[in-house]
């Protein structure tokens, strides 16, 4: 649930004309993770297919050193960085109550409540109530041990942390909530690394790379690969149930393309007068496209390039007919722009090309 992720992008709006795809955000039909970066930024996180995008920024968080943050039943959501803790009301990004001590971890529990991890000068357990938000502490941790990440598995609240003195060991520890020192460790050696983070159900992004989700299995000390996330995108938090999912905030800017037109001889190509000027978060792509009608944009693409050259295709194209170039940004999906991604953008200009037959002569005489 912390440490080093990704840097936040900045947000591009961007004009759209009569056939611009406006942007849509969608429901996930399994479980939503939430995800924080060093810079402040949070993500929302669909695990069945890695799909990522920010969905607040709030101001004044970069460079203040990000430790953790879980989402509140109400959808509020609490971060945990090295000046205290920010409560946030999305899409509000300015905190609406704050504290001064720092915290490492944190979990909500099903009581409503949330568990803190705290460092420093007495390490143990915390409990916060959303309700009042005041924090109480409960105990301190065994001796030597050092909690770094919670998560629920079975109904039963462990953790992730260390054990000293150094060389630090990575442990898996079954949480007393009553008597904090009476916790055991119930994993010698998991196969954690010293960032990444961990949630409910064992996904984490803390077993060997940190842009890779897995799912760790307690019982038995394993775990699944799931997929690749965005580099460096490995604070992880869950998304409680009933809690409706924030929409994104669509940072994907394809970039423009100059109104141009073009007449070409067949079998001659065409090159986009694409601007270099996309802004693209951390799984997308940027094609270029030929397509055929200006009010379905979409539902008229011929070609999907990564190329920005574009020959002429007979099985597909006729001449003399009026086709447009665009760019296309958004998910990969095998090589192409996923067309359902919610942040799907299209270039705010297209331009426009007609390949025409090639010139021929016929010479005739009267006496040859």
């Amino acid at each position: 649930m912390k440490k080093i992720l990704i840097g936040a992008f900045i947000v591009a709006l961007m004009a759209t004309f009569y056939w611009l795809i406006p942007h849509l955000n969608k429901t996930s039909n399994g479980p939503i993770l939430y995800a924080i970066s060093s810079d402040g930024v949070i993500y929302k996180i669909d695990p069945m297919t890695c799909d990522a995008c920010p969905i607040l920024d709030p101001p004044g968080l970069s460079g203040v050193g990000i430790l953790d943050l879980v989402v509140l039943p109400n959808g509020n959501i609490l971060v945990q960085t090295i000046d205290g803790l920010r409560l946030y009301d999305p899409p509000n990004p300015d905190p609406i109550w704050s504290g001064n001590i720092a915290y490492g971890g944190s979990i909500l529990a099903p009581n409503g409540l949330v568990y803190l991890s705290q460092a420093g000068n007495t390490p143990g357990l915390s409990v916060y109530d959303p309700a009042t938000n005041n924090v109480t502490f409960i105990g301190n941790w065994p001796p030597n041990i050092i909690v770094n990440e919670f998560f629920y598995q079975g109904g039963i609240l462990y953790a992730n942390g260390v054990e000293g003195p150094p060389p630090f060991m990575q442990r898996i520890i079954q949480v007393d909530l009553n008597n904090p020192e009476l916790s055991t460790i119930v994993v010698m050696n998991p196969p954690f690394s010293t960032n990444g983070g961990m949630t409910n159900n064992g996904y984490n992004t803390s077993i060997i790379s940190s842009s890779i989700l897995r799912q760790y299995d307690v019982s038995n000390n394993t775990y699944t690969t799931l997929c690749t996330l965005p580099a460096g995108m490995n604070g992880l938090t869950d998304l409680p149930t009933g809690v409706t999912e924030a929409p994104c905030l669509c940072i994907t800017f394809t970039g423009t393309v100059s109104n141009q037109t073009f007449n070409v001889c067949v079998p001659g190509s065409v090159t986009v007068p694409y601007n270099n000027d996309a802004t693209l978060d951390g799984n997308d792509i940027l094609r270029y496209i030929l397509f055929s009608d200006l009010n379905d944009t979409l539902g008229s693409i011929l070609v999907q390039s990564s190329s920005a050259t574009i020959p002429f295709n007979p099985a597909i194209m006729q001449t003399g007919v009026t086709y447009y170039l665009a760019t296309l940004a958004g998910n990969n999906q095998g090589g192409n722009v996923d067309l359902s991604d919610p942040c799907l953008d299209v270039s705010n200009t297209a331009a426009q090309v007609i390949w025409r037959p090639s010139p021929s002569v016929l010479l005739s005489v009267a006496n040859p």
